[in-house]
């Protein structure tokens, strides 16, 4: 699944590889109180919560940039015959590359692939099967890997032996640094121009987020600063997956009085539908505006 806008100069694609009502709220979100709940998801509408089972609608997405001559990626999803812990992530078979070209974005036209960090959700595609081992998915691109969450995540890799949170390294992570197909970046790393690194930590704590700006217009490439509209609406909501839960809040607190009423288009990576949108203040508080509403 596939969609586009522009920002500026800039095409933007976002690559929907799965999609689903997965998410029990009362585990992701149990701080909130239920009748708060049920308030805010009547607010974000039924792209977001199936209410029938009692779920949030969480996406796994890709995001494309064609700028000038630069095709960059930023996340790489989950990717395809990887084996994970988590059933729904366990060897997926899906179309992604046949999406990726027809956004201009085959294998061979990437020049930078971007990494907001390092869970297994965000590093997926970096790599394809190649007989008993793994290559790049994208032979040309640059990749750009985040220092602050490698370093953090690396000791962990090491005792873990890449079980559970750390399986992605396997096969996606460290066979980019083993070939030496990667640059660390860090703060205010310019990839192309206008296209800029902005630290985003407390989900994990190295996360970065992606800035875009071109002939005036602006997006950020949020990663995980979000999981749901619903921290949007309440900000100071953490998930169980928030590593720094307190950096986590202040990161989101500072975003979110960023963007608000800037025309900022967001891009996180797990929405629903429209999977992007604009901030913009509530009283003391935000809203969440779906891109095209």
């Amino acid at each position: 699944m596939m969609h586009h806008r522009r920002i500026g100069e800039a095409d933007v694609y976002n690559i929907v590889e799965l999609i689903g009502p997965t998410h029990d709220p009362s585990r992701v979100f149990a701080d909130l109180p239920r009748p708060a709940f049920a308030a805010a998801v009547a607010r974000l509408g039924p792209t977001q919560y199936a209410a029938v089972i009692d779920r949030l609608i969480v996406g796994i997405q890709i995001w494309v940039v064609r700028i000038g001559s630069d095709v960059v990626i930023v996340d790489t999803g989950v990717g395809n015959h990887k084996p994970r812990g988590l059933p729904r992530f366990d060897r997926l078979n899906t179309l992604v590359p046949l999406w990726l070209a027809a956004a201009g974005a085959a294998p061979a036209q990437v020049t930078q692939v971007i990494m907001t960090h390092l869970h297994g959700d965000h590093v997926g595609w970096n790599t394809v099967r190649d007989g008993d081992g793994w290559a790049r998915t994208f032979p040309n691109a640059t990749y750009w890997m985040p220092r602050k969450d490698y370093d953090w995540w690396l000791p962990r890799y090491h005792e873990a032996k890449g079980v559970g949170e750390t399986e992605a390294f396997v096969d996606a992570v460290e066979p980019l640094i083993d070939t030496g197909h990667f640059q660390f970046y860090d703060e205010g790393q310019e990839f192309v121009p206008g296209l800029t690194a902005r630290a985003a930590y407390g989900h994990t704590p190295g996360q970065m987020r992606v800035d875009l700006t071109s002939d005036g217009k602006r997006g950020s490439f949020c990663a995980d600063i979000f999981h749901s509209p619903l921290q949007i609406l309440h900000p100071h909501l953490n998930t169980p997956f928030c590593v720094e839960q307190e950096t986590a809040r202040s990161t989101r607190a500072a975003f979110l009085d960023e963007v608000a009423d800037s025309g900022t288009l967001i891009m996180p990576c797990h929405f629903g539908a429209p999977h992007c949108g604009t901030v913009v203040r509530a009283g003391t508080g935000y809203d969440f505006v779906p891109e095209g509403a």
